[in-house]
């Protein structure tokens, strides 16, 4: 029997529904669609990411940033506000076996958007503990994400202001929350800071432009990164010996040779209260920065990181000179001019706040005079660029530049030497260990 076309039409429209727009993004590229949840590979763990638009935003860069090592889904919906989650949280955890869940609500609490009930602190937490139990059900590792900041002005959908004050209150609840059931807390909320003029696409606009989503999504991978390491390696040792080594605080110290020479005396001074590391390497110029700050930073939980880069860029080499590294002020390039390094520590810095440390920003040390390849006061300059990106960002700022100042001739390994001598090294050590020792008793 031959259809007709308008049979055949017919047919279509009733047995064939027409894909959701979610539905395309299901079957798009998994590294652009938060909705595209990837083919499991059954050989790597699993990770849900449940939370509002601001999940959404960073599902995808996650996802890629853990593509080799994890499977990283999302429900196919804004999961919006807490008692929203309550309901559908079970529905979206499925039968499936999650190793990692990273949750979030809170904004949708905040605003009040499509609630006919305000939520309010208490709430908010009596949701939060009931989606705590229900997702405990999975035996995963849970992360809650600590909401990220409201918008500095009147929100363009609410037309409401949320203070800091409610914010705090709202995130202090779940503080507790999260504290009185064992759940890890990803603080989404300080990784952004002071910053949100610089993250959020707007002042009436609660969310993120690409660099405030690829920072969040680097604090989220980093996270998850940590907790799927820590379970291979019980795997691996299913009765391991806890030492005191192992409960220490964890700092780390990136720079140049001026970070060389005082890290040993670091480290000796600090035993047995921090556990103090750095790259076996010169880290260089921020150019180098910016591609070796990964495997630097590896999967480790840092407590504390105190860097600096700085002499490196500043310093002028040409190909010809028989002065060691190439160091020739007249006739050499710089190595990263001044707007240069300003974008390059930029990205620096936020790539540093996604570890969820606490940052400390050590100046750069004084250039004396007659030194081959850097300018007497071009330190200044580029301190005065780092000054700014600390401020704007709130990383603590441990003056070096201020305190080399001081020293001695005697304190330098030679005339126009920026190097220091075991005396010189040493006080810069003690500075760096009054710094990052207060630092980790500030944060305990």
């Amino acid at each position: 029997m031959k259809l007709s076309i308008n049979t055949l039409l017919v047919f279509v429209f009733l047995f064939c529904p027409l894909a959701s727009g979610q539905d395309k993004a299901a079957k798009g590229d998994p590294f652009k669609h938060p909705y595209a949840n990837p083919v499991d590979n059954t050989e790597l763990p699993r990770v849900l990411l449940i939370g509002d638009s601001i999940s959404i935003g960073y599902t995808a860069r996650v996802r890629k940033l853990l593509s080799e090592k994890a499977n990283v889904h999302r429900p196919k919906t804004n999961c919006r506000w807490s008692a929203f989650g309550d309901e559908n949280v079970e529905e979206w955890m499925g039968d499936g076996k999650w190793d990692v869940i990273h949750f979030n609500f809170g904004l949708w609490d905040w605003y009040g958007w499509k609630q006919e009930t305000k939520a309010t602190p208490e709430s908010y937490a009596k949701n939060l503990i009931s989606i705590v139990n229900k997702l405990k059900k999975s035996k995963a590792k849970l992360i809650f994400g600590m909401t990220t900041p409201p918008c500095i002005g009147s929100e363009r959908s609410a037309n409401v202001v949320v203070s800091e004050d409610r914010a705090k209150q709202f995130n202090d609840a779940a503080r507790k929350v999260m504290k009185d059931h064992g759940v890890q807390v990803n603080d989404l909320y300080a990784a952004i800071g002071d910053a949100r003029a610089v993250y959020q696409l707007g002042e009436n606009d609660v969310h993120y432009n690409d660099a405030g989503k690829d920072l969040l999504a680097s604090r989220v991978a980093t996270s998850v990164s940590s907790v799927l390491a820590r379970k291979k390696k019980r795997k691996r040792s299913p009765n391991p010996k806890t030492t005191s080594q192992e409960e220490l605080p964890n700092a780390l110290i990136l720079g140049d040779s001026i970070s060389i020479a005082y890290t040993p005396l670091v480290i000796k001074k600090l035993k047995d209260k921090i556990k103090v590391t750095r790259p076996r390497a010169n880290c260089g110029d921020t150019n180098r920065y910016r591609g070796a700050l990964p495997k630097w930073l590896g999967d480790k939980k840092w407590d504390v990181i105190h860097f600096n880069v700085g002499l490196h860029d500043l310093c002028y080499r040409h190909p010809n000179s028989k002065v060691q590294g190439n160091r020739d002020k007249v006739n050499g390039s710089i190595a990263v001019p001044l707007d240069e390094y300003e974008q390059n520590l930029e990205k620096i810095v936020t790539m540093l706040k996604a570890t969820g440390a606490k940052l400390i920003w050590a100046s750069t040390t004084i250039v004396p005079e007659g030194e081959a390849g850097r300018i007497l006061g071009d330190e200044v300059k580029y301190n005065q660029v780092a000054e700014r990106i600390m401020k704007k960002h709130g990383v603590e700022i441990n003056d070096l530049h201020e305190l080399s100042g001081t020293f001695p001739a005697s304190y330098f390994r030679g005339p126009g030497d920026v190097h220091f001598t075991p005396e010189g090294s040493g006080k810069l050590a003690d500075r760096v260990v009054a710094s990052i020792g207060r630092s980790v008793q500030v944060d305990k």
